[in-house]
């Protein structure tokens, strides 16, 4: 059928109906029933997921695909209402995954019906009643089940991910500030926020008492803590909030619970201790609490979240928030800490560790977010190990000790080694929890300790040997302790000065050199690593000495720290303690998606991969900045540009003024500005891509100024370029002109004014190129600002009058592209043009893009586009050397190898999406997402660029 093209198949959701059934065809890749799997048949991550399952009473669990013997990611938990629906009681399991947030969608299977939950979104249980109810966001009727457009019933869109490609589903089905985790800590936060605007209790008490509040729900609610637990410290109590409010029944409480536990984060101070046994603000204080309600008022704080169901890295990342009352409070996304684990610590790796003494290390714990998932991972480990029996509680005091950490800040040590408790406690069931005596070990002082890592290193406090280092240091330029101090002066006196001075970069040197032989270190750094041209020689000497595995970089991922806070641009740094091989190094730039918004996980594309050179990775500081635009060509590209003359040089040469415009300043410190006073001025917001809009000229107030400048910088004739990523510019030869300093000005002498009216007319004529070329290139675009760029970066624009900059149609491509299309994909994400659907004619210039890279070789016979054929999430498209046609028929048995072609696991917390290549005699299959961003014209080169290679390799 070449002669048109295949007709598009639509999403089928008939499997969903199976479901329960004993249909024969009701078995479905990717569905795995909860009540008969086999654990020893599967990798634990999948095994631990199937328990939960079984642990909420679903029937099954849809998983994502998964490659190279990586576990599959679980997308659904799947109910059967055989008997018929319990609205009321599904509602509130509704309310409990989604405190868990686990899986983002739930599936309820009734006779005729299915409905669709949602568990990664605002909570659709919420009712002004306060009592939770069954709320599905879409429900399907069985008459719609064979071919439904939505892509959500589509189980092969689930199954290799291509659900998730969709902005549109990703906005239904994912909310980056509706999820239970987020809202929680925004909500926390709220609440405290409101205490201290009434000013209840002592600032550090009324804290402390929020952050065991959330402690004791979770034990409270887990049935740790039971009804007739409360009335021994406060006659007829039932719940915890009755005994908040009574000082002296409250200090009874801590008291029995600090005594129980055996944890010390249940102990208060004297002074503490006498402030709540005294105080009138209490009841007050525990009203407000008990009472706070979410935004919009619905439910209170406490009615709405499942706290059992909690996971226990959130109530513990919620310290970090309260550590010390600051804005430096740091929240490290659980999916984050997730997706280093995967790399630092394989089960292979694990395996290892576990054969000898061996310890994981976070020299800046905090509240032990990285630890308490070190510490699940490697009881997943023991059980996987052990026949997947449960290990008892002395196994699990053991374990407790293969992690360890250190943290300067006060309380700091006291809540990780209770948020590890809190993990050993979710090892548990409540029974267990509740016979057993001092179930904490003492790890204050043994495993964890206060202490500044930098000293604990050179005192050899950590007593064991560390195998991995893992965590997400202080981002400061101050060495604020001893032995920082006396760390950074050993580091210059061997390497010389470090970059900015920044800890983060100090902890990642430090950290390599206390890590076993082979052992590793994967840490979360400032993207100044990579980005910033001072970090060259720290970095330069890190790739020397060490053997550097992978760069994650998460540059483009906006947001990826809580809202309110600073939005800090990070990379992750995996490596390992021994000398480099030569061996590649991984750099993988993770860009901004639905998924990784709501905390879901992060995607990773084929394009997106990038293999450097270790010389490379050391040296050139051009190939990082090439592989976030996109790969090779643009280095190729910016590596040509960049060795031609540059505007600046060109300036100075000519003997012209040049430099920003004027800075508005604080009284007292103006110099000489006079001849700027009561002038026009330009706003800067006046010029623009359109050209300078001579309306928006008003006058230099009378305010105070920095660095004034000469007048000669604001004399004409002046060429005025905006310090932005498009190169706004215009030519001013009328009067005098004032600007601001987000204006670069260029002054010539009058006689001189052909030459610079030529120089506007170059920028013109040159514009998409000199923008890619800046966008390439600028440290400060996209890493410290969203769209502005630095004088400098303007200075260094390659200026050839007299031939121009030349471009080959190939680099035209990529330079358009670039301009058109990813730096907006850097910026927005899934809300970008290329996560669009492409159109024919998009496609249409992806084939003759194509085309024409392989005809380079290929003339005769040449190659020709044919007839496409789509499936729900994908687009397969063909060509042909020389002449022939395509028969589609059975065409759906090549979908399914999607899930082998579309998706490759690279952990539970990464999946790449892959493109496919496939050769039949002299016909190429190209089986990609349909998503544009798989099918521009540059990714067209770079798909040539791979045929040709593979062609090669074939002999063809």
């Amino acid at each position: 059928m070449s002669a048109r093209a295949a007709p598009r198949r639509e999403a089928d959701a008939s499997w969903l109906f199976e479901i329960g059934t004993d249909a024969p065809d009701s078995v479905v890749d990717g569905l795995l029933r909860v009540d008969d799997f086999v654990a020893t048949s599967y990798a634990p991550e999948v095994v631990a997921m199937l328990e939960k399952a079984r642990h909420y009473g679903a029937h099954s669990v849809f998983f994502e695909a998964a490659r190279n013997g990586r576990a599959p990611v679980a997308q659904a938990f799947i109910f059967v209402a055989a008997g018929g629906l319990d609205d009321a009681a599904f509602a509130q399991l509704h309310k409990r995954m989604w405190s868990w947030g686990g899986v983002p969608l739930l599936y309820r299977v009734a006779p005729g019906q299915v409905q669709l939950f949602r568990c990664a979104h605002q909570p659709d249980f919420v009712d002004p009643s306060g009592v939770p109810i069954c709320n599905p966001v879409r429900t399907l009727e069985i008459g719609a089940a064979v071919a439904s457009a939505d892509r959500w019933w589509d189980r092969e869109q689930l199954r290799n991910g291509a659900l998730w490609d969709d902005p549109a589903a990703c906005q239904l089905m994912l909310s980056p500030h509706g999820s239970s985790h987020r809202k929680l800590v925004d909500s926390v936060r709220a609440l405290h926020i409101e205490l201290s605007a009434e000013n209840l209790l002592d600032p550090n008490l009324r804290r402390r008492l929020l952050i065991l509040s959330l402690l004791i729900a979770y034990l409270e609610e887990r049935g740790v803590l039971e009804a007739d637990y409360f009335d021994s410290f406060l006659p007829g109590a039932t719940r915890f909030f009755e005994v908040l409010g009574n000082g002296p029944a409250l200090v009874r409480l801590l008291a029995a619970l600090e005594d129980r536990f055996n944890g010390h984060v249940f102990t208060l101070p004297l002074e503490q201790r006498r402030l709540l046994e005294n105080s009138g603000q209490l009841g007050r204080y525990a009203r407000l609490i008990e009472g706070y309600e979410e935004a919009g008022g619905q439910m209170s704080l406490w009615r709405l979240y499942s706290f059992r169901d909690l996971p226990i890295e959130l109530i513990s990342n919620i310290y970090q928030l309260f550590v010390k009352d600051a804005a430096s409070s740091v929240y490290t996304p659980p999916a984050l800490v997730r997706a280093i684990l995967e790399e630092v610590l394989s089960w292979d790796r694990l395996d290892r560790i576990m054969q000898t003494d061996e310890v994981i290390l976070d020299p800046a714990c905090g509240s032990g977010v990285f630890l308490m998932e070190a510490y699940k991972r490697i009881v997943l480990h023991w059980r996987s190990k052990n026949d997947w029996a449960k290990p008892g509680v002395e196994n699990l005091r053991s374990l407790l000790h293969r992690v360890h950490g250190v943290d300067l800040e006060d309380g700091a040590v006291e809540l990780a080694a209770f948020s590890l408790c809190l993990a050993l406690c979710d090892a548990l069931e409540p029974e267990e929890i509740r016979s057993s005596v001092k179930l904490f070990p003492p790890l204050a002082g043994v495993s964890l300790h206060r202490s500044c890592f930098f000293e604990a290193k050179a005192k050899g406090v950590i007593g064991a040997a560390v195998a991995a280092v893992v965590g997400n240091p202080p981002f400061a330029s101050s060495l604020t302790t001893p032995g920082a101090q006396a760390a950074y002066a050993a580091y210059t006196a061997d390497y010389g000065q470090l970059a900015d001075r920044q800890l983060a970069y100090l902890f990642l040197h430090e950290a390599m050199g206390l890590v076993t032989q082979g052992g590793m270190v994967g840490m979360i750094e400032p993207s100044g690593f990579l980005y910033n041209h001072h970090a060259l020689p720290f970095r330069r000497a890190f790739f020397s000495k060490w053997r550097v595995r992978e760069i994650l970089d998460f540059v483009s991922v906006r947001g990826l720290f809580k809202k309110g806070e600073a939005d800090p641009k990070i990379i992750v740094v995996v490596a390992q303690a021994s000398a480099p091989v030569g061996e590649p190094i991984l750099h993988a730039v993770f860009r901004r998606s639905g998924r990784a918004a709501a905390e879901q996980g992060f995607d990773i594309d084929y394009y997106d991969l990038h293999w450097l050179g270790s010389e490379d990775a050391a040296n050139n500081p051009n190939v990082w900045r090439a592989d976030l635009m996109g790969g090779p060509r643009v280095l190729s590209l910016v590596e040509r540009l960049s060795a031609l003359p540059t505007l600046g040089e060109f300036v100075r040469h000519q003997g012209w003024e040049v430099g920003e415009g004027y800075i508005a300043g604080r009284q007292g410190s103006s110099g000489d500005a006079a001849h700027l006073a009561g002038k026009p001025l330009l706003e800067t917001t006046a010029l623009t891509i359109e050209g300078l809009d001579a309306k928006r000229i008003g006058v230099v107030p009378s305010g105070p100024i920095i660095r004034p400048r000469t007048a000669a910088r604001f004399t004409p004739p002046l060429l005025l370029i905006k310090e932005h990523e498009d190169l706004p510019h215009a030519l001013w030869e009328k009067d005098f002109l004032a600007y601001k300093h987000e204006i670069l000005g260029i002054s010539a002498p009058k006689a001189d004014a052909s030459t610079l009216r030529a120089v506007n007319k170059w920028l013109d004529r040159e514009s998409v190129a000199l923008r890619a070329y800046v966008a390439s290139t600028s440290p400060r675009l996209f890493n410290q600002r969203a769209t502005a760029i630095l004088a400098d970066d303007i200075l260094a624009l390659p200026y050839t009058p007299d031939v121009g900059l030349d471009l080959s149609d190939n680099e035209k491509i990529v330079a358009e592209d670039l301009v058109h299309f990813q730096r907006d994909y850097i910026r927005l994400g899934a809300k970008s043009k290329l996560m669009a659907v492409p159109t024919s004619a998009e496609l249409k210039a992806f084939d003759e893009s194509l085309i024409a890279q392989l005809c380079t070789i290929y003339r005769s016979p040449s190659f020709k586009a044919l007839p496409a054929y789509d499936w729900p999430g994908a687009i397969c498209r063909a060509f042909v050397l020389g002449d022939g046609d395509v028969d589609w028929t059975g065409a759906d048995a090549l979908r399914g190898k999607l899930d082998a072609l579309l998706k490759e696991s690279r952990g539970s917390g990464v999946k790449t999406a892959r493109v496919a290549r496939l050769y039949d005699d002299r016909f190429i299959f190209l089986l990609k997402p349909d998503r544009l961003r798989f099918w521009t014209r540059s990714i067209a080169l770079r798909d040539a660029d791979d045929v040709l290679a593979d062609l090669r390799s074939q002999g063809l």
